[in-house]
């Protein structure tokens, strides 16, 4: 007899966990017959990392699904997972927002997937404002996705349930949802616009990741300060560093960015520097240690400010990007999307400085503000 009082048993998971080289092997030979076999022949992926957590960022778990079928793939255990990377470039691969996985694959296994397609971008495409997952979920299947373990730390081993659950989930509904999206793209006409947007969103991680950065302690914000800032600056950036690789933590959770560049700027104005409250005896002692070093420092020491890479904009340029941002504005008012879809403004400045729209442009952004870089490129050049 049962006991009526007895906690009911958990639902038997539908996704396999795999730790081994073996176990890999085995799946990613089971989901090639099964893919042969099945109708829908497309895979999603996404990925964890514990960036929160440790200094050194790495990829923590991979997220499959082939065609309904589930895994979670361990890399932290399996150091060669060439094989499913082959299984997963033969077919067309779903993400939801696959900036960070992207980055995260190709800088972990040199990879950069063959066909990619976004769920992100495509409800952008279509007018999302909310087009977090959760969000995407919620508004297809009425279901709320617990989202609590989105900041935990994915290198613990081993993982419990209820990460686990949370990982799958991340893949579970992509394939539905990417149904929904593209039969809107087509009955709109917008379907070769998003898959434009997801190969300029490859060739953009690739050209991002390939540039290596020659004075990295140059963080945002910075560009206000002189001399003097960078000087302490700089020295903050590489302090910070050191503590955050000999804590293995990430280097926000000693001290942020912001924080940093807010000391510099205090210390350029002459006022008094105070390390933060709760900071242990040791690291206020080198905080101060830095202070005095820097003003001991002889000026002609101290890092030059930046060259702007963009020569000064002309009255007339300005008044070509603000017509076309306007004319984008009316644009994307029209197709009930985001104005930024056509071109940040940030695009729309490059392409008026260097004359050049289809280098800066993806073809469909290109051809929807056609009739404004016509307009006011040509005035310009009338002008001149």
């Amino acid at each position: 007899m049962s006991d009526s009082g007895s906690t009911p048993a958990a639902p038997a998971a539908d996704y396999e966990f795999i730790d081994t080289p073996a176990h890999l092997d085995r799946w990613v030979n089971e989901m090639r017959a099964w893919l042969k076999v099945s109708a829908d022949k497309r895979c999603c992926l996404d990925t964890e990392a514990d960036s929160l957590h440790h200094y050194h960022e790495k990829l923590c778990l991979l997220q499959v699904n082939c065609a309904g079928r589930y895994a979670l793939v361990d890399p932290l255990a399996i150091a060669d997972v060439s094989p499913l990377l082959e299984l997963l470039d033969a077919h067309e691969l779903w993400f939801h927002g696959a900036d960070y996985d992207l980055t995260m694959l190709r800088r972990t296994y040199d990879w950069n997937p063959k066909v990619i397609r976004d769920t992100q971008i495509a409800a952008r495409l279509l007018g999302a404002r909310q087009f977090g997952l959760a969000a995407l979920v919620k508004n297809a299947f009425d279901l709320d996705l617990c989202k609590a373990s989105q900041k935990a730390d994915w290198s613990r081993r081993p993982l419990p349930p209820n990460m686990l659950s949370y990982a799958v989930d991340d893949v579970r509904y992509l394939l539905p949802i990417a149904d929904k999206f593209v039969a809107e793209l087509k009955a709109k006409g917008r379907e070769d616009w998003f898959h434009q947007s997801c190969r300029s969103l490859q060739e953009d991680v690739a050209a991002r990741d390939n540039v290596s950065r020659e004075d990295p302690w140059r963080v945002q914000g910075c560009g206000r300060l002189h001399p003097k800032g960078l000087a302490i600056l700089k020295a903050m950036w590489e302090w910070r560093e050191g503590i955050a690789k000999e804590r293995d933590t990430p280097c926000f959770k000693i001290m942020s960015n912001k924080q940093m560049v807010a000391y510099a700027e205090q210390f350029e104005a002459g006022q008094p520097l105070n390390p933060p409250n709760g900071w242990r005896p040791r690291w206020k002692k080198e905080f101060f240690d830095i202070v005095a070093a820097i003003m001991a420092s002889a000026p002609a020491d101290w890092p030059a400010r930046a060259k702007k890479t963009k020569g000064r904009l002309s009255d007339a340029q300005r008044d070509q990007i603000d017509k076309l941002c306007a004319y984008r504005e009316k644009v994307a008012q029209g197709l009930e999307i985001e104005p930024s879809l056509l071109g940040s403004r940030a695009t729309i400045e490059d392409l008026v400085i260097d004359g050049s729209p289809a280098s800066h442009l993806m073809s469909w952004q290109h051809d929807l503000m056609a009739g404004g870089l016509e307009q006011v490129l040509q005035q310009a050049v009338a002008a001149e």
